[in-house]
């Protein structure tokens, strides 16, 4: 998997942002530690973007192939 690049206004800590704006500047000089539901949450979404990449191409392939009557 490639590296992670967190956005810093990132959706999961909105709730941090949203009520303090220059905690998402000071929040990048802190390590990133990935706690087991965050690397649950980024491998299900990894799957979720295979599995829709994957059925794409399972579809165009379809798509182009000769019609069977």
């Amino acid at each position: 998997m490639p590296p992670n690049n967190h956005a810093i206004l990132s959706a999961s800590s909105s709730h941090r942002w949203l009520n303090c704006n220059p905690s998402a500047r000071l929040e990048q000089e802190f390590a990133d530690r990935e706690s087991e539901a965050a690397a649950e949450g980024t491998a299900a979404h990894a799957l979720a973007e295979h599995k829709l990449r994957k059925g794409s191409e399972d579809a165009f392939q379809e798509a182009n192939q000769p019609l069977r009557l």
